[in-house]
């Protein structure tokens, strides 16, 4: 296959997997060559001979050939960053999203080098097989201190000099322009595995034959000792060369083994299915029903999950969730009401999601799923509490709740101000009393509000953003007006099941120990757990899916044994 980068440099890339199929809900490894020059064909590459063990154990690889295959006497080394993200970003967008870099000699280099500047939180784990020397400090040994500085004089004064300058030539094919030449081996080169590595919070596996001169005795530990997660990293020595020759199944194994531990293993398959319902009132709606591929027991609990503000089935947290519920076995349904999208947001009202919600229930109950947990993500979270406080649907045995919205009127006095939140109401009254509460749009100021500081639970937040209202009058009303069932510390203390609330402290929905004024409103039979400290979670949870589902999965077989 070819992968296009941001650039427009195209890069062939060999994609390996089962012969069941790909399963985007596992782990994938992106492998990168040994170089420069190297191609991802070539006999003895260990992503070859990597890559095919795995499949055959589950796993789905993409064996990617950087820039520097071809062209690397004219390329800066970190242009191989842009190189990765381009496989990264194609592997994303077919629903991988648990990373493992391995690279190869030179490509450890480079996984080192992507992780380092852009800390993407989907690489999980770096692999270093024979792991690159540092190249400067390499070549200045290898070349003499002479012969290295000579070189280094030639490229500094020709890079001053108008047109390209001169090749320099160590050897064996190795031609760089001077640019080139000092950006790869130059003495302020970023290309220092020593110095990159210290940086990189991943847990890594490092991996050398003992006949390979380019990993001298003591290399692995130095690395491993710069690790920030020296726990979680691993080395293995091997009586072989360069390219593990003689010592394939083992480093397979080894390979296998270090993902296991790390729980980095391919995931059961889920069955995912586009459904139907209409409303009580005729309002068709759609929803997205994932259950494990191994079969659904409708004797177990079934998550009935609800998205938050603006978002959808498609776009929203209903996703990552019902995936990974369906992998701990469980059937999860992510369903749509009539607020659902922006579009949907603008002219919702909350009064209306109820019969949503009940089309969904009795939907589920058809097919013999009578005992449901009801998972909502911020605003989606309000949907639920306001139709459990309606309704008492003895269906609903507990909730789940992500980010659980505020009390919205309150909400809205503080982010607007008293004076322009009540000539916004106003404004609302009078278009619903002119029969245009549908069609009059509310459009005003309505930046991000700051509650006070609770050290229970303290926020690293950014500094607030600007914001506005978009909605129709009787909208408007409905979810931010003084009357409003949207005082969700109201509607929850009428939730009389089971409930667990989660939330992060880089939410600053959260503000305000807003977790505990939360459970706390909805009595003795709700609990919370709060990803805190500077890198806690996020009003999406991004890089915390796992965690979550983790965590839901605890409080589930200790409340539903």
């Amino acid at each position: 296959m070819t992968i296009t980068t941001a650039d427009g440099v195209q890069l062939p890339a060999i994609l390996s997997y089962p012969a069941s199929g790909l399963n985007p809900t596992g782990p994938v490894l992106i492998h990168l060559l040994d170089g420069p020059g190297v191609s991802a064909a070539r006999a003895g590459e260990p992503a070859r001979f990597v890559a095919n063990a795995l499949a055959r154990r589950g796993y789905t690889s993409l064996t990617l050939e950087p820039r520097y295959a071809r062209s690397y006497p004219f390329s800066r080394f970190d242009e191989g960053v842009t190189d990765v993200r381009a496989a990264v970003e194609m592997l994303s967008v077919r629903g991988f999203s648990s990373i493992v870099l391995t690279g190869h000699g030179l490509g450890s280099l480079l996984a080192v080098r992507y992780v380092a500047e852009t800390d993407d939180a989907r690489i999980k784990a770096l692999a270093h097989f024979a792991p690159s020397p540092d190249l400067a400090a390499f070549w200045r040994a290898k070349l003499g201190s002479q012969k290295y500085a000579a070189f280094v004089e030639t490229a500094s004064k020709a890079v001053t000099e108008p047109g390209r300058g001169d090749f320099i030539d160590l050897g064996d094919g190795l031609i760089f322009t001077p640019a080139s030449f000092l950006d790869w081996l130059g003495p302020t080169a970023k290309t220092s595995l020593t110095a990159s590595i210290s940086g990189v919070a991943r847990p890594m596996f490092f991996a050398a034959g003992d006949k390979d001169i380019s990993v001298p005795k003591g290399r692995l530990e130095q690395l491993k000792s710069l690790s920030l997660f020296a726990k979680q990293t691993e080395l293995k020595a091997y009586a072989a060369d360069h390219d593990f020759a003689g010592a394939h199944d083992a480093l397979n194994s080894d390979v296998a083994k270090w993902l296991s531990k790390l729980g980095l293993v391919p995931a059961p398959k889920v069955l995912t299915t586009l459904v139907d319902a209409t409303a009580a009132d005729g309002t068709p709606l759609a929803g997205v029903l994932y259950a494990p591929a191994t079969g659904s027991n409708p004797a177990k609990p079934a998550f009935l999950m609800i998205h938050g503000w603006t978002g959808d089935i498609m776009r929203s947290s209903s996703h990552w969730l019902g995936q990974r519920l369906a992998q701990k076995g469980y059937t999860a349904f992510a369903l749509q009401v009539r607020s659902s999208g922006f579009r949907g947001v603008v002219g919702g009202k909350l009064e209306d999601t109820p019969q949503d919600i009940a089309a969904w229930v009795t939907f589920m109950a058809a097919r013999g799923y009578r005992q449901l947990i009801a998972e909502g993500h911020s605003t989606g979270g309000l949907w639920i509490s306001n139709y459990v406080s309606q309704t008492k649907d003895p269906r609903i045995k507990g909730v789940v709740y992500l980010a659980p919205m505020r009390d919205m009127p309150k909400h809205a006095r503080l982010a607007m101000g008293e004076d322009r939140y009540a000539r916004t109401v106003v404004e609302a009254e009078e278009a619903i009393r002119d029969g245009k509460g549908a069609t009059t749009l509310i459009d005003a100021r309505f930046p991000q509000p700051a509650y006070d500081e609770d050290p229970r639970q303290p926020m690293f937040l950014p500094l607030p953003g600007s914001g506005f209202t978009y909605y129709y009058a009787d909208s408007f009303l409905s979810y931010w007006g003084p009357g409003a069932r949207s005082v969700h510390t109201q509607r929850v203390a009428d939730v009389k099941v089971p409930i667990l609330a989660l939330g992060g402290s880089r939410d600053p929905l959260t503000q305000g120990a807003h977790l505990i004024d939360f459970t706390e409103a909805a009595g003795k039979n709700a609990g919370y757990i709060f990803y805190g400290g500077r890198t806690g979670a996020t009003n999406s949870f991004e890089g915390f899916e796992g965690r979550v589902v983790d965590d839901i999965v605890v409080w589930m077989d200790k409340t539903f044994k």
